[in-house]
């Protein structure tokens, strides 16, 4: 079995071709809560549209636990676009704590960077975190069945669709059916090489 340590974490800000992805900081507040407060937005996140106080507390939660330290844990990154310092989303990596080998990857954005590929940059970066910067084996994506956007932005950076869970999780009122997406690091350097 491979030898397991703390993720090393990457130099910030991360920068790709158009973005800069760093830690969450309580200065994002206003911003994080211009997407997070929106009923379309919140309507496959575990809560519910957040109040500005919702947003603080969340916020002082994330910078709590800036860089993996253990099993378990958030690493919660803000993306903005080159140029601004205005976080327009945020892409989540959690370090599993049943097996450091593994990770789970979540992502949120506010609406005004749909369609241009925002999103699908960001996410490409946290891959890239998870399996070259923390070593990870395998991480996997969980959405809501009705969560077309996730699935397919999943599906375009190269993570199957491993399961699909009818009626699993009683959410907001309804079951929910949840598929879920996983990838391999053998995978993710496969995808590499063509990008």
């Amino acid at each position: 079995m491979p030898k397991t340590s703390t993720p090393v974490q990457p130099k910030y800000p991360v920068r790709t071709e158009r973005l800069r992805l760093r830690p969450v900081r309580m200065k994002d507040l206003a911003a994080v809560n211009a997407y997070r407060s929106l009923p379309d937005v919140t309507r496959y996140l575990p809560h519910g549209p957040h109040t500005m106080a919702d947003t603080e507390a969340t916020l002082r939660s994330m910078v709590a636990q800036a860089g993996l330290q253990v099993p378990g844990q958030w690493l919660d990154l803000a993306v903005e676009l080159d140029g601004s310092p205005t976080a327009v989303g945020e892409v989540l990596l959690k370090w599993n704590a049943g097996d450091p080998r593994q990770g789970e990857i979540g992502f949120v954005f506010h609406p005004s960077v749909q369609g241009r590929g925002i999103a699908q940059e960001a996410v490409r970066e946290a891959l890239r975190i998870a399996f070259d910067d923390f070593g990870w084996h395998r991480v996997e994506g969980i959405c809501d069945e009705r969560n077309e956007r996730s699935a397919a932005l999943m599906e375009r950076l190269g993570m199957r669709r491993e399961a699909t869970f009818k009626d699993a999780d009683w959410f907001k009122g309804e079951w929910s059916t949840l598929c879920y997406f996983g990838m391999l690091r053998r995978e993710w350097m496969a995808v590499k090489e063509r990008l």
